[in-house]
């Protein structure tokens, strides 16, 4: 990455509802509203020679239903959908995905890991899934108002995401062929186990979905199949290959804005990860602490029950990366609740 690199957003006003904007040759972006503190997301359909091939669905539920049709019946029709491309199992973007192929009768594609990942959500009874977050915001010792809450709302990713057909699995072998190019996938883990993004090489688009937003940080989450997982380096592994990304590629992300510099963006948020490593290091000191204090630490204002998920989850990533690169271990658990302190 130069020193003089800038990031610089693409001046193009946001698609509004039932409107696409026109990113590329064969690329357009499509914009559906969110229900959430993040209250949008960015979809894309690819112009293809069988169709159109849409990238991401959106969430379940009626509001993204009139979304769709808005498009279904203005810009997008008169052609096929050819397929329909999911990223990664986060609800915001596969939510939808059943309901639409059943719309349109087009294939889904998907990577393998987040299939599997979507498939176990799905298949969670909400006593099942219930009890999974009891035991989860147990041992980060969230306070009990939290637990009940997570106990009693019970499988909340059902709640958000439509039952899936059969798939087509892709690995990083396949490339989505456009009207005016070659789509390379990509998988990566962090934000996700296989999060998936999209690149032509010769036209310096890259597609980074969620791993790479111009504005936030992407949510970094311990999985709650795996509490100790260090989800933080794979993030952190992607990032550095992005550091040497040219200043002229397009950079394509699944919320807020495309832009350019995406090596710039990798090193700030690279940045951005170390000074929380940073601040938990520095606020343990010679006391243990638990899941629920770094937390505190890194999210010191209002949440949602769904915002103290993501935060609680990514709070503990970040303790297990200190772990796993040594500046931490696990201390005696405490009436169940996992603690931490300096080696």
């Amino acid at each position: 990455m130069a020193d003089d690199q800038k990031m610089t957003a693409l001046e193009l006003v946001p698609p509004a509802a039932g409107e696409m904007r026109q990113l590329a040759d064969d690329l357009y972006w499509i914009r559906f509203t969110l229900p959430f503190r993040l209250n949008h997301i960015n979809l894309f359909a690819f112009d293809t020679d069988e169709g159109w091939l849409l990238l991401d669905c959106g969430i379940k539920g009626d509001a993204t239903a009139a979304q769709w049709q808005a498009l279904l019946e203005g810009p997008l029709a008169g052609r096929p959908i050819s397929g329909i491309i999911v990223s990664h199992y986060h609800a915001d973007h596969v939510g939808y995905a059943g309901a639409l192929a059943a719309r349109t009768g087009a294939p889904v594609y998907m990577g393998a890991v987040e299939y599997e990942q979507t498939q176990w959500g799905l298949g969670q009874t909400d006593s099942e899934y219930g009890a999974m977050m009891t035991t989860a915001y147990r041992r980060f010792g969230l306070t009990d108002t939290h637990v009940t809450a997570a106990r009693d709302t019970g499988n909340y990713y059902r709640f958000l995401v439509g039952d899936l057909p059969d798939i087509f699995t892709v690995d990083n072998t396949h490339q989505f062929i456009t009207k005016a190019g070659r789509w390379q996938v990509r998988f990566d883990a962090g934000h996700s186990p296989g999060h998936m993004s999209l690149t032509d090489n010769t036209r310096k688009l890259h597609i980074c979905v969620d791993f790479l937003l111009p504005r936030i940080s992407p949510n970094i989450s311990a999985r709650l199949r795996d509490l100790d997982d260090d989800m933080l380096a794979d993030y952190i592994y992607y990032l550095d290959s992005m550091m040497d990304c040219p200043a002229d590629w397009l950079i394509i992300p699944g919320h807020d804005w495309p832009y350019f510099g995406g090596g710039v963006r990798a090193a700030q948020l690279a940045a951005h990860h170390a000074a929380r490593l940073d601040k938990l290091l520095a606020m343990i000191g010679n006391k243990p602490v638990s899941t629920n204090d770094a937390m505190l630490a890194l999210f010191p204002f209002d949440m949602t029950g769904h915002e103290v998920f993501f935060a609680s989850c990514e709070a503990r990533a970040h303790l297990n990366h200190l772990v796993k690169t040594g500046s931490l271990q696990h201390a005696d658990k405490k009436n169940g609740v996992d603690l931490f302190a300096k080696c």
